[in-house]
């Protein structure tokens, strides 16, 4: 990455991707990481923020300042023996370009995540088909073997008739579910892009149920890239950009809704939305590994 901005002021979109790029940088700590909510008597940076400002910076173009400090920061941190704490660390370093001298002990972590059984019509669906997404990733990247037969066959089986998954049928459930079956090289049911098209609602871009008009950004963005990964047009892709950039706080950071608490996930979320599957800017279009729901 190179260490000046590749953004200039020409339009309302590139002034918010520097805007945003100023909210990312402000969040650095000066002994390594990221912490969304750091300010003069509180800084404790950790994985997730740090993962997600990397990202972010990276689909920017720039590099933080002291990637060593930051390389450090992630190499410093225990070794977890749970999916998301893992995760954090193998793609932050990855993005980075930096190896892990403990590599060893994190392909070990990682190999010894389960990929559990679940009941698609439990409270914590959404939790633990996070959890697998990220599990999967982690034992694919590492060329582990992935026996998630069952598990997936519970996961199709549990399509609602409209296409969506999810109890009610929802966009972020249903977005979960493409990039858990993309994950383990299954095919996309042809009734899941379809039900996101039918989610998809003028002024916001995406409502998350049928029966559900709230907007907010993370139900805007699962639309718009469940649309993407299912080769489905976003509908409402003017709306769903307009409604996006509504959530840019005064800070450069995005939001959930309008005038709420901006932090790094929901900026990287917004971001990717954006540049990625959003976005008409060519420099941008190499970038989709760095997807933050693959």
């Amino acid at each position: 990455m190179s260490t000046a901005p590749r953004i200039a002021s020409e339009s309302p979109m590139t002034a918010a991707l520097e805007r945003a790029q100023t909210y990312v940088l402000g969040k650095q700590s000066p002994r390594g990481g990221f912490c969304f909510y750091r300010g003069y008597y509180v800084e404790e940076p950790n994985l997730a923020d740090t993962w997600h400002s990397l990202a972010a910076l990276t689909l920017l173009g720039i590099s933080p300042s002291e990637p060593d400090t930051h390389a450090a920061f992630v190499l410093g941190q225990p070794i977890e023996p749970q999916p998301f704490a893992l995760y954090y660390r193998v793609r932050a370093l990855h993005a980075l370009d930096v190896d892990d001298p403990m590599e060893i002990e994190v392909k070990l972590a990682v190999s010894a995540l389960q990929i559990y059984r679940f009941d698609p019509s439990h409270v914590s669906f959404t939790t633990n088909l996070q959890r697998l997404r990220c599990v999967l990733w982690l034992k694919k990247h590492f060329h582990l073997l992935i026996d998630a037969e069952e598990t997936i066959g519970t996961l199709l089986a549990s399509e609602d008739a409209s296409g969506g998954f999810g109890s009610p049928p929802n966009v972020l459930d249903t977005e979960t579910a493409i990039g858990v079956l993309q994950l383990s090289s299954r095919a996309i049911p042809a009734g899941a892009g379809e039900f996101l098209q039918r989610m998809a609602a003028p002024g916001f871009g995406f409502r998350l149920t049928a029966g559900s008009l709230s907007p907010n950004l993370e139900t805007t963005c699962a639309g718009v890239i469940g649309c993407s990964r299912t080769n489905k047009s976003v509908l409402h892709a003017k709306d769903a950009t307009a409604f996006i950039l509504s959530c840019q706080t005064g800070n450069g950071g995005f939001s959930r809704t309008a005038g709420a608490l901006p932090d790094l996930a929901l900026t990287h979320m917004a971001l990717t939305t954006l540049i990625v599957h959003l976005g008409d800017l060519p420099h941008y279009q190499s970038l989709k590994e760095l997807d933050c729901h693959a």
